[in-house]
């Protein structure tokens, strides 16, 4: 129950890392997990056969056919209707879960569904911190949001959550806790394994939109320091820390895995390495970055920084040095030592 003059929210349940919480942009297909095996390159075919020569009637017939049908003017797809997609998903919604199921707005944007099993007030505390961080991110945090609606389903638990992936995409979640579909805007979450997954998620279609050149360790280091918000009052939100600390600090306290585990390294890593074997500490690092920042007012004034200049500074070094005062290998030190002491 919120204090009606100061909001505060601390999600101490701890999640498991939700590798791969972003899916894939393809809304037919099901989710895949990041690095699945890439299929065999095969031999090239045979060409086929030529076909045989077009009669000269039926040749001239083609082309005036053709000629007709590039004179005529291409048909203009409809605009796009914000209220019109928000009804249509929640009708979809009660189609797929129940008669039952109930739905309501967030930010314009956000279907958030109930389905039985996650309603009353388990139903309103989701509803109430969706609001509560929307207007934390959206005041002077992230400069846009998306213009087109999401859905955001709340499953109570781990088989719904699971039957529901399997209906849909024909195979298993892609992420223990949730995961965002960009192709056909669907959030997904088995949400009573803690509302962290929730303020996590969120954030991922509000990068996309914003900053659409982020490199995943922003993306994801941004919305993992929301998996434990705190919101004090109206329009603030800010992270604690949580259960991705003890493997930084192991991997910062190992001689083995030190210099893996160096802020600069951030800056250099593809999306693809950050989705290697060694995610869970990727994570961490992206995690504990953000905090850091975040902690000294600088976070968003990086983001921004980064985001606008992108074009000139793709790796956003000059960036992070122009907002913080030190390189991103000057500030190692300065971090290792804060997050040992964390």
């Amino acid at each position: 129950m919120r204090h009606p003059l100061v909001l505060a929210l601390a999600v101490a349940l701890p999640l498991a890392a939700a590798l791969g919480c972003t899916g894939s942009d393809r809304s037919s297909a099901p989710p895949t997990s990041v690095g699945a095996s890439r299929a065999p390159v095969l031999d090239a075919p045979s060409p086929p056969p030529a076909a045989p020569a077009t009669p000269p009637s039926k040749m001239d017939d083609d082309v005036t056919r053709a000629r007709t049908n590039a004179a005529q003017p291409a048909v203009a797809e409809a605009p796009y209707d914000l209220a019109a997609d928000r009804e249509r998903r929640a009708r979809i919604a009660k189609e797929e879960l129940g008669p039952r199921t109930i739905t309501t707005v967030v930010s314009d944007i956000f279907v958030v569904i109930g389905p039985p099993g996650w309603q009353g007030g388990s139903f309103e505390q989701s509803v109430s911190l969706m609001r509560s961080s929307m207007a934390g991110y959206m005041n002077n945090r992230f400069g846009k949001k998306p213009a087109q609606a999401i859905s955001v389903y709340l499953f109570p638990e781990g088989q719904t959550y699971e039957s529901f992936c399997k209906k849909k995409y024909a195979a298993p979640c892609i992420a223990h806790y949730g995961f965002y579909q960009p192709g056909d805007r669907y959030m997904v979450m088995n949400i009573g394994l803690g509302l962290g997954t929730l303020t996590h998620e969120i954030v991922h279609p509000l990068v996309e939109t914003d900053f659409p050149d982020a490199p995943t360790w922003l993306n994801e280091g941004i919305a993992s320091v929301f998996e434990a918000p705190v919101i004090t009052k109206p329009g603030e939100i800010h992270g604690v820390k949580n259960w991705r600390h003890p493997r930084l600090k192991r991997a910062l306290s190992s001689a083995s895995e030190r210099d893996q585990a160096r802020l600069d390294t951030l800056f250099t890593m593809r999306d693809e390495v950050f989705r290697s074997e060694a995610e869970d500490l990727h994570y961490a690092m992206a995690r504990y970055v953000c905090q850091w920042l975040d902690e000294r007012g600088k976070l968003w004034a990086f983001y921004q920084r980064w985001r606008d200049t992108v074009a000139t500074d793709p790796r956003g070094e000059k960036a992070f040095a122009d907002v913080v005062g030190m390189t991103p290998a000057e500030a190692n030190l300065v971090w290792t030592k804060w997050t040992l002491a964390l």
